[in-house]
């Protein structure tokens, strides 16, 4: 949480509801402090959770942590007594601590991340006691097999389960029931291992289904269409082999195409990718309008079905096709989300007004990208890719490669 979102949500206090809660101390029971957290964690909502401390939950104004608060917890010692509650389920809550000043104030905000592995509950009875005196207890103990969830501003009672209307979107959540068809299309590519691959027999169509509920398919098949497409494309001038081959991928369910797009295959089919996205950017230059780069956002289609596929054909474990992959990267840039991705472009244009000649191609490069082309080109290529075709492609291969490099500052924050 940045301080514009702490500040934003201290404006509405003492306002709670299932996404915050704000307290004036720490909790003098752990007990209590678990109790809170779980609650949190089964909630239908699809964000994150806060409580909030150093905040009256009276009148909403800023008080502030004693720092010598005996009960205050960082991120591992929080994760430490998580670890060590007995769940039902093999996990624990993830969370974080960090501390903002607000006022000249110190004020500790506890993260409780969104999970969509709801109902969490206890396999044992869990004591209500006090920190500083364990033999003072604090209220009923928490019961195993009781499914708590926080709804509007209250927890569940601590002797009961939620009721059944809650538990009923919980499950929902869990299965992603509760998201359009879209999204849970995207949630599902991310689960590896219940999908299998079917190659393809009469060498036009490969099948990859969700065995935990085949309604769910992707299809890759050839088009006879697409061999008219370009062979060469500004993001496999890394690779060992430029030329790329052209696929259709489609996402059905129940035999309605949700999404389809085109497949690149790369080295002489050794790897295979969804068409990266792609923006233009100005070039203040005299002999270039603009420039494109190409782009994947990590929870969009043409990642997630990129990753499944490489995963389920063996591709991320391949050493030549880990090696393609490395060189797709290269002239690829992969980033977290749009905000990101508008910044990022933001950053460049800036950037460019003063290094404009870092991405233009001369004419030594050139030379080499049509010398790497001989090898592969056919009698159908050779009338696009004159000097004027392979610059441009040059231009937005170095735009990408020059995006990539800012995004991999510290700011960002990015990994792949």
């Amino acid at each position: 949480m940045n301080y514009e979102e702490l500040t934003n949500i201290i404006k509405l206090a003492p306002e709670e509801n299932e996404q915050w809660d704000f307290k004036e101390k720490w909790h003098e029971s752990n007990g209590e402090l678990l109790r809170d957290i779980i609650n949190f964690t089964n909630t239908p909502s699809h964000n994150d959770a806060y409580i909030i401390f150093g905040i009256s939950d009276q009148d909403g104004s800023v008080i502030g942590i004693d720092e010598n608060d005996p009960n205050r917890k960082n991120k591992q010692q929080l994760q430490d007594y998580l670890r060590n509650i007995p769940f039902a389920q093999n996990y624990y809550p993830k969370t974080n601590v960090e501390t903002l000043e607000v006022d000249e104030k110190e004020i500790d905000i506890l993260t409780i991340y969104n999970t969509d592995d709801v109902p969490l509950f206890l396999a044992q009875d869990v004591a209500r006691v006090d920190n500083n005196n364990k033999q003072k207890k604090k209220g009923k103990p928490l019961g195993r097999g009781l499914i708590y969830s926080r709804i509007g501003d209250s927890n569940t009672p601590v002797d009961q389960s939620t009721t059944d209307e809650q538990m009923k979107r919980l499950w929902q959540k869990r299965f992603r029931l509760d998201v359009s068809i879209y999204d849970r299309f995207k949630y599902i590519l991310k689960d590896y291992n219940n999908w299998t691959y079917v190659p393809r027999l009469d060498n036009v169509t490969t099948y990859y289904i969700y065995t935990k509920d085949p309604d769910f398919v992707i299809e890759e098949a050839f088009d006879e269409t697409l061999e008219n497409r370009d062979a060469f494309v500004a993001y496999s001038l890394s690779q060992f082999k430029l030329r790329v081959g052209w696929n259709v991928v489609r996402l059905k369910y129940r035999g309605t195409i949700l999404y389809d797009n085109l497949y690149n295959y790369f080295d002489n089919a050794t790897f295979g990718a969804v068409m990266p996205d792609d923006r233009f950017i100005e070039i203040q230059s005299k002999d270039y309008i603009s420039g494109a780069y190409f782009y994947y956002l990590k929870d969009d289609f043409p990642f997630l079905i990129t990753m499944l596929i490489a995963s389920l054909r063996g591709s991320l474990n391949n050493e030549r096709a880990q090696f393609t992959f490395e060189m797709f990267k290269k002239d690829v840039l992969f980033i977290e989300n749009e905000p990101q991705r508008l910044a990022l472009e933001n950053e460049t244009q800036n950037y460019l007004k003063g290094n404009v000649s870092e991405v233009i191609p001369d004419a030594g490069e050139i030379e080499s990208i049509k010398s790497k082309m001989k090898l592969d080109i056919g009698m159908k290529d050779k009338p696009k890719y004159d000097d004027s075709k392979v610059a441009n492609m040059i231009l937005d291969n170095k735009l990408t490669h020059l995006m990539i490099e800012l995004y991999s500052s510290d700011r960002y924050n990015n990994e792949l």
